[in-house]
């Protein structure tokens, strides 16, 4: 009889510990399933399109047409040159402006083929120059001002 009665105890003991665990079970299942509802909504609710931002700081971008190529790309990097360029569809710069840790400064247009064909800048010492090139290449008209103001 003492056999019984210590198989019954045991078996009353094993069914509240799968009483207790089926518990938490459910539990963490709601949690679980909470959690995926609540990132779904998120998701949902982020607004797609454009924002608007005070401030954002990085040091680059770009920007990707439809097709996610790159049209637009800003970029610093560690010696003191930070630049904007402009790609065509084809991937091709088309314009690129440039600051330079040395003081210069230039703006460069490329034609479709990717050759230089306008050229401006300014040199840390003063001087500034705008330069014209053919289509292939070849240095047309070259206008400019020396430091010491006189034209060249």
């Amino acid at each position: 009889m003492q056999t019984l009665q210590q198989q019954i105890a045991a078996l009353q003991v094993i069914v509240h510990q799968q009483h207790v665990c089926a518990k938490r079970q459910r539990l963490l299942n709601i949690a679980l399933l909470s959690v995926l509802v609540a990132g779904g909504l998120i998701a949902a609710v982020r607004p797609v399109g454009d924002a608007t931002f005070d401030t954002i700081t990085c040091k680059g971008w770009r920007v990707v047409d439809a097709e996610g190529k790159e049209r637009i790309s800003a970029f610093t990097n560690p010696d003191g040159q930070a630049s904007v360029s402009w790609l065509d569809k084809d991937g091709k710069m088309r314009i690129n402006a440039a600051t330079h840790a040395n003081g210069q400064a230039s703006v460069q247009w490329n034609d479709k083929d990717g050759k230089r064909r306008i050229d401006a800048g300014t040199l840390a010492n003063g001087q500034a120059s705008v330069q014209w090139n053919d289509k292939d290449g070849k240095r047309r008209i070259d206008a400019g001002t020396l430091a010491n103001g006189q034209a060249s």
